[in-house]
């Protein structure tokens, strides 16, 4: 019987490259496992023109088609809300960058099957005044509880206003990675660095997803005569992410066959263990706040070092330094999940 890792892996494949994989016969009880699996790596839209090519069960075909369906309704009404708001700061003389989600989707095969969520905006650091729009023309309330974007809720999209491209607060090394980001934007080259750093910050402190994964892959691909490809190799050394972006990319040669133009990785061990990481991720989150989840944040912090050592070079008493001052700074950041 075919590992169930590899089955995910075929059916995203399949879904980049318009093919029906094999995956062997499987029951109902194992196509919904697989259903589950892709729902919470965001892919159960982009992969559902594939399943159903397949022979899959009707109880569990029905509710994965609807995942397309939702997504597809979701993505148009999305945009809608993105080209107000857009529109909006326009006419008050502020200019708008979106970061991933309707950009990023532009490079899928069918752009409307890019799951999203938070709206991600940025208004090169004009965030004040973007704020202040938003609270007096769309009539929101701004939460300045995160540390380097704030939040509100507009017609049912959640939109957070970035200050900062990464979190400058944390890991340390972050302040100098902003600055050459901002030197940079915006250009394809900003756009690659900009979203390794933006998942390897994930990564170390929690996962990624596949949909990271494939939206890691699909804009490499796209703009792969577009970037400064030496630039890009230099900045992942220079701040300790080889390890990762190698990774990354040989798993997204091996698994989806598309070739990536910068560093490979030969360490089937360590391939293995983040490809599991991915799709399963490697801690469950913790429901409660309160003392409950400082003490889960601490065994995180534990737990997760192999990660933190393959995307930072900062030393691990910087990083936990850097931490427990961000923390500091936003206290209710260390009770509650922001």
């Amino acid at each position: 019987m075919m590992k169930e890792i590899d089955i995910v892996f075929r059916l995203v494949r399949g879904a980049l490259d318009g093919t029906v994989p094999e995956v062997g016969q499987m029951d109902a009880h194992r196509w919904w496992r697989l259903f589950r699996l892709m729902q919470q790596n965001h892919v159960a839209a982009m992969t559902a023109d594939t399943m159903a090519a397949l022979e899959v069960p009707r109880e569990v075909k029905i509710p994965w088609l609807a995942e397309r369906d939702k997504a597809e309704r979701w993505h148009r009404y999305q945009e809608e809300v993105q080209q107000e708001i857009v529109g909006i700061m326009k006419q008050h003389g502020i200019e708008t960058l979106v970061l991933k989600g309707t950009h990023t989707a532009q490079y899928y095969p069918k752009p409307e099957l890019r799951e999203f969520g938070d709206l991600d905006l940025y208004f090169f650091d004009r965030h004040d005044e973007a704020d202040k729009v938003a609270a007096e023309v769309l009539k929101v309330t701004v939460s300045n509880e995160a540390h380097h974007h704030s939040k509100y809720n507009y017609r049912g999209v959640t939109v957070e206003s970035h200050y900062d491209f990464v979190n400058s607060h944390y890991p340390p090394s972050n302040s100098r990675y902003e600055v050459l980001l901002k030197e940079l934007v915006p250009s394809p080259t900003f756009e690659v660095l900009f979203l390794l750093r933006h998942m390897a910050g994930h990564f170390a402190a929690s996962r990624i997803t596949l949909r990271d994964l494939v939206d890691w892959t699909l804009t490499c691909r796209a703009q792969h005569d577009k970037v400064d490809w030496n630039l890009v190799d230099k900045t992942i050394r220079e701040f300790g992410m080889t390890e990762f972006a190698a990774a990354l990319n040989s798993i997204a040669t091996q698994r989806f066959g598309i070739q990536m133009p910068t560093l490979s990785y030969d360490h089937p061990a360590t391939l293995s263990r983040i490809e599991k990481d991915i799709i399963y991720g490697s801690m469950d989150d913790c429901e409660g706040d309160g003392i409950s989840r400082m003490v889960w944040k601490m065994r995180r912090w534990e737990a997760l070092k192999w990660k933190r050592k393959m995307v930072y070079n900062d030393s691990n008493f910087r990083l936990w330094f850097a931490s427990l001052t961000a923390h500091a700074a936003k206290p209710r950041s260390i009770t509650h999940k922001m």
